[in-house]
């Protein structure tokens, strides 16, 4: 996604989600220079001492991008309270889009995963309502490009669904957020998710690049996108935007389905 083009939408729900989220992990401290992998490729010492002593708020998308890309090692004694303590700065700059990764938002918060089996309830519980909040917000992303094939959505939501699954998120309860959104919006980005269905064993199944090994996630996204009610919100959606530049991406959201 072309994250340095695409207007953040902060609505009053994601905005406290974020603020709560400081609340929630504030009493996470850094205790000197952070745990890090400083190979050749991964986080030289000086993004790790910038990291380690500047004011959290200070911290920017492309220094913790390092941090994310130093993600390899893990442990709950040192790296989970470090992790912890970035954590309402990695929601802050996401709900912004300024996801901190040097690939995508996809892979902004995969060290998450297992969360919702060890962490503290309060601290689950902000996650998941962040997750919640973020795609809600998302789901009003609705400017479009043109490409030689015709207009498609500028913002990809299969990037914010492959972030909740790679961080071990309740799909589920964020794929209920989607189908109580409003339309036209909720369905044109359902219709545009719609362009990555495909079958599986014969069922249908939804493919993203970054979550390939998570068949279950995408067999639940398949289901999920593949009912007769989305069919009916796609064409509703139609009269309600009567604009002929969202066309191709509903129709080709009705294609096969």
């Amino acid at each position: 996604m072309f994250w340095d083009h695409i207007e953040p939408v902060i609505t009053p729900r994601l905005e406290a989600a974020v603020d709560r989220s400081y609340e929630v992990f504030g009493k996470y401290q850094l205790r000197g220079t952070i745990v890090h992998c400083d190979c050749n490729v991964c986080m030289s010492q000086d993004h790790a001492r910038l990291l380690s002593s500047l004011p959290l708020k200070e911290v920017s998308s492309s220094l913790l991008a390092e941090y994310t890309n130093s993600a390899h090692g893990y442990d709950v004694e040192v790296i989970e309270p470090e992790f912890k303590y970035f954590l309402p700065r990695y929601f802050e700059l996401i709900a912004n889009c300024e996801p901190p990764s040097h690939l995508d938002l996809d892979v902004c918060l995969v060290r998450l995963d297992g969360y919702r089996e060890r962490w503290p309830a309060n601290e689950m519980e902000i996650i998941n309502e962040f997750f919640d909040a973020f795609l809600e917000a998302s789901v009003f992303q609705l400017k479009l490009l043109k490409w030689p094939v015709g207009y498609r959505l500028e913002y990809d939501l299969s990037e914010v669904l492959g972030m909740v699954i790679l961080a071990g998120g309740d799909l589920k309860r964020v794929l209920e957020v989607f189908d109580r959104s409003p339309d036209p919006e909720a369905a044109v980005h359902m219709a545009s998710l719609r362009h990555n269905l495909t079958t599986m064993n014969g069922d249908p199944f939804f493919t993203n690049e970054m979550c390939r090994d998570k068949k279950e996630a995408g067999f639940i996204i398949g289901e999920f996108l593949y009912r007769t009610e989305i069919d009916e919100r796609i064409l509703k959606a139609t009269e309600l935007l009567d604009d002929p530049l969202y066309d191709d991406v509903l129709e080709l959201g009705m294609i096969g389905c």
